[in-house]
């Protein structure tokens, strides 16, 4: 493994706004001597809201990908279903490709045995569900919870919204009841700051997926032949 390494961060969505706090995360993580680089689509979609949009995001993550790739050590997904991943490591084996909610789902399943999901947008549930399964933790996620909370994906909302907590907390609560011992936050527009709140609030670890996928990612640059 080099003393530094080279991040390449993609966002297959058109949002800046969402880059902005998927890079916010992403630097807490990084080593002294680590350079990040984040490339963000230029077309939709603006986020992904469905089945039709994660297929629109995955083909601009492979884009972004090609565009993008060869000068980095390794591939961080900023997408939270991994859109593409499996397909961007087959396209590239010796290349690191880490998706933030598959890396905060085995950091989570490292910590405690029932884990849960939290997200935003009830409509993406299933496609959450799918995506579990794919990875093959259905067994150890006992449960998903997506409140509505527009608010959070406005391009003047950064930080901590008081709005996006609440439906958060709640939801986290809920999933608590359900057994859950630690949360995974699954979505781009929950990184930068959402995870350290509602860790303390919820009283249990509460994992941020770019955070996950910078350290998931530095574990495999040290693998690396």
């Amino acid at each position: 493994m080099p003393s530094s390494s080279h991040y390449l961060l993609i966002n297959p969505n058109s949002s800046a706004h969402i880059t902005q706090r998927l890079v916010a995360s992403a630097r807490t993580a990084l080593a002294s001597g680590d350079t990040l680089q984040a490339v963000t689509a230029s077309g939709e979609p603006a986020v992904v809201r469905d089945a039709a949009t994660l297929q629109q995001a995955e083909y601009n993550a492979v884009a972004l990908f090609e565009a993008h790739a060869d000068a980095c050590d390794a591939v961080l997904l900023g997408i939270s279903l991994d859109g593409a991943a499996p397909l961007l490591r087959l396209r590239r084996p010796a290349l690191p490709v880490v998706g933030m909610t598959e890396a905060a789902l085995m950091s989570a399943c490292l910590r405690a045995e029932r884990v849960a999901l939290l997200t935003l947008g009830p409509a993406l549930v299933p496609l959450y569900a799918a995506r579990v399964a794919q990875i093959g933790l259905s067994s150890r996620v006992v449960g998903i919870e997506a409140p509505d909370a527009p608010q959070a994906f406005l391009p003047a909302t950064m930080g901590v919204h008081p709005d996006t907590l609440a439906a958060l907390y709640a939801a986290g609560k809920r999933l608590k009841a359900q057994g859950a011992q630690t949360l995974v936050l699954a979505g781009a527009v929950l990184c930068g700051g959402y995870a350290a709140v509602l860790s303390e609030r919820c009283g249990c670890p509460v994992f941020d997926g770019v955070v996950c996928a910078v350290e998931q990612a530095r574990s495999l640059l040290r693998c690396k032949p």
